[in-house]
């Protein structure tokens, strides 16, 4: 079997290609390929994010490694009047978006624990060897990708409110400009630490209830800090025809399986009623941004291994809250500001509950092979990996799957 790898940016998709080239399954090609998002992709994946990936060894049944955050506070939530917690409006050109952001935007990251766990449990390689790619990438500059250079001019209003977060992209305080490098030493030095601790560098924790616990504006707390680890779970398992699939156990993953079946006429009626109930809670905050789709700051990443082993993992950092972690390079997420996530109101949710999320990261297996899928965009993933995944089930090739035109639902509206 041929080894397989897509990304959404060519040096991301390059640090899984020479992990495999070194020996690598498929978990320890995807870990570089996250990391090395962190510097290609800097406003989609960050160490300050959080994500899912799904894991299906060749010989061995498919997991969940979730590293996806859960509501601050444990421990004592801060007085709202000392919360650092502001809107930017965001100029689409057709439409504006307010984004809300500020160091109470963000809860506690679990991107690096996260890819620790799952390189322990299902890697092979040694994680001081996987960093590699990324940290020769973090201190020559990734050239900005003309996608890349276009979410930088988007988002950044929100990246210009502190001037170390600014100074992290870009040397000169404008959006970065495609074909252009922005070195990032601080980070490379981090990531080898994580590498030959297999675990996210001590003073990690310091920084961050220094910059974004309640002290400082923020929403952290030592507790939230201790409690932000992952979880390996059982899949989402659903057959659709020949093909047996493993998909996130939550709302995103749940939604997929529901629209698949449906699209294959399969989908129980009480099942779907059950799943899109919850769904609603959701399409609340959507309702909230005035109902166009919204940029979708996530990016995802697909490996296959010549075993056969696969692994397919989504990365997300929202829009950024704005501010960086000092001396690192790294932007935290600002997940307590979004809506989508907050359907009943910004910190409302108790502290510790796991936040919602549409990421799923799918895989499926058949005598026909392996397939690896996934998507970033918010809301449309569910719509984008149910239509793909029910293409590939029905006989299309994958890139005919890929490629058909695809439809996505919000409200009264239908988005082609």
């Amino acid at each position: 079997m041929t080894s397989v790898v897509a990304a959404g940016n060519p040096h991301t998709a390059e640090a899984a290609a020479a992990i495999l080239r070194a020996g690598g399954n498929a978990v320890d090609a995807i870990i570089a390929s996250g990391l090395a998002a962190f510097v290609a992709e800097p406003l989609l994946a960050s160490a300050g994010g959080a994500g899912m990936m799904t894991v299906a060894p060749p010989e061995d049944a498919p997991a969940v490694v979730d590293f996806f955050s859960a509501m601050p506070g444990l421990g004592g939530t801060p007085d709202p009047a000392t919360r650092d917690f502001r809107a930017v409006e965001i100029d689409f050109g057709a439409a504006t978006q307010v984004f809300h952001v500020g160091r109470a935007s963000a809860a506690a990251p679990v991107a690096l624990a996260g890819l620790a766990e799952a390189s322990r449990q299902f890697g092979r390689l040694p994680l001081a060897e996987v960093v590699g790619p990324a940290v020769a990438l973090a201190r020559e500059g990734a050239p900005v990708s003309e996608e890349s250079a276009e979410v930088f001019r988007l988002l950044w209003p929100i990246n210009v409110l502190d001037a170390e977060t600014a100074a992290t992209y870009s040397s000169d305080g404008a959006p970065p400009a495609p074909g252009t490098r922005h070195p990032m030493p601080a980070l490379a030095d981090l990531l080898e630490v994580f590498g030959a601790r297999a675990a996210a560098p001590p003073k990690l924790r310091g920084l961050l209830l220094d910059a974004f616990g309640v002290a400082a504006g923020g929403s952290l707390t030592e507790e939230d800090l201790v409690a932000a680890v992952p979880r390996v779970t059982p899949p989402r398992m659903l057959e659709l025809g020949r093909w047996r699939v493993a998909t996130s156990p939550r709302i995103g993953g749940r939604l997929v399986g529901v629209i698949a079946k449906r699209l294959a006429g399969e989908a129980a009626v009480d099942e779907a009623d059950e799943v899109l109930r919850v769904a609603e809670g959701c399409r609340a905050g959507h309702r909230a941004k005035g109902g166009a789709p919204g940029l979708g700051s996530t990016t995802h990443i697909s490996v296959i291994d010549a075993e056969g082993g696969a692994a397919s993992m989504t990365l997300t950092n929202g829009e950024g809250a704005g501010y960086c972690l000092p001396g690192t390079g790294i932007q935290l997420n600002n997940f307590c500001g979004e809506e989508d996530l907050h359907p009943g109101g910004f910190f409302t949710l108790a502290p510790g509950a796991p936040l919602p999320s549409m990421i799923a990261p799918t895989l499926a297996r058949s005598d026909e092979g392996v397939l690896a899928l996934g998507s970033g965009g918010a809301n449309r993933i569910r719509s984008v990996v149910a239509q793909v995944l029910q293409r590939v089930v029905a006989g299309d090739d994958l890139e005919s799957a890929v490629l058909a035109p695809r439809v996505h639902a919000e409200e009264d509206a239908v988005w082609l």
